[in-house]
C-alpha cells in the first residue's frame, strides 16, 4: 500500500473528525502564518495539521464539544477517527485540542 502524503492526509482527517459523534465544532490546528498565507492567495487549506517526520505523523485536530456532552469520550473518538483517516500503517500520534462550547439554556 502506497503512504498517502500529509498534504493528501489532512483533508481526509477533516472530514473524519466532523463526522465523529459529539463534535460540535472543528476550529484550525494549523499555524497562523500558513492560514494567512492561504487568505492571500486565496486558497482553502485544511483544518488539521498534519506533519510527517522519521517516517511517523504528528495530526493535530481541534474541536468543540458542548458541556453536555463527555469531552474524554469524544477526543479519543476523534484521536481513532484521525488515525483511521490515514488507511495506511503509518504510526501516528494524535493531538486532539478541546475548548468547550457554553450552549445557551433553551
Amino acid at each position: 500500500m502506497t503512504p498517502i502524503t500529509a498534504a493528501e492526509l489532512a483533508p481526509r482527517v477533516d472530514l473524519a473528525v466532523t463526522a465523529v459523534e459529539g463534535v460540535r465544532e472543528v476550529y484550525s490546528a494549523r499555524p497562523v502564518v500558513a492560514r494567512a498565507f492561504e487568505r492571500v492567495t486565496e486558497v482553502e487549506g485544511s483544518l488539521a495539521a498534519v506533519d510527517e517526520a522519521g517516517g511517523a505523523r504528528a495530526i493535530t485536530v481541534c474541536i468543540g464539544v458542548s458541556r453536555r456532552d463527555d469531552a474524554a469520550a469524544v477526543a479519543g473518538a476523534v484521536a481513532a477517527a484521525a488515525r483511521g483517516a490515514g488507511g495506511d500503517d503509518t504510526p501516528s500520534r494524535v493531538r486532539v485540542r478541546v475548548a468547550r462550547l457554553v450552549v445557551p439554556a433553551t
